[in-house]
């Protein structure tokens, strides 16, 4: 009995910590597949700054993704563009516009899944 009362005080501060540890939260992540339909090689790719927040910079896309991004979606809050060589320093309108819950297949339409090679994400307080 004891020991049951000692891990329950152990784990109170744990569990009042956890809500404002959640809303700390900033936007800064895309979520990346090689296939479409959210398939293949996936992962969170890093495309925020320092404090969480999107960069609002240029970013080439890192293996596997340069070239070969079937799928993508930003965090909630983000509005993010994907570039080709031609646009290396994202100017223009992009290949594909990007917000949550994100597009499922790129390679479809203009093919933007093959073509792109940089990415640029800003907080965008007007997207759903």
């Amino acid at each position: 009995m004891h020991s049951a009362l000692a891990t329950i005080f152990t784990l109170i501060p744990i569990v009042l910590a956890a809500p404002s540890e959640l809303g700390k939260r900033n936007p800064g992540n895309v979520y990346m597949c090689t296939g479409g339909g959210w398939g293949n090689t996936c992962s969170n790719v890093f495309i925020g700054s320092a404090n969480g927040d999107y960069s609002k910079t240029c970013q080439k896309l890192p293996a596997p993704y340069f070239g070969s991004i079937g799928s993508a979606g930003p965090d909630k809050g983000a509005l993010c563009r994907l570039f080709d060589s031609a646009h290396s320093g994202c100017t223009g309108s992009g290949l594909a516009i990007l917000t949550y819950p994100g597009d499922k297949n790129l390679y479809a339409e203009n093919d933007a899944g093959h073509k792109a090679q940089y990415i640029a994400c800003i907080t965008c307080t007007a997207c759903t």
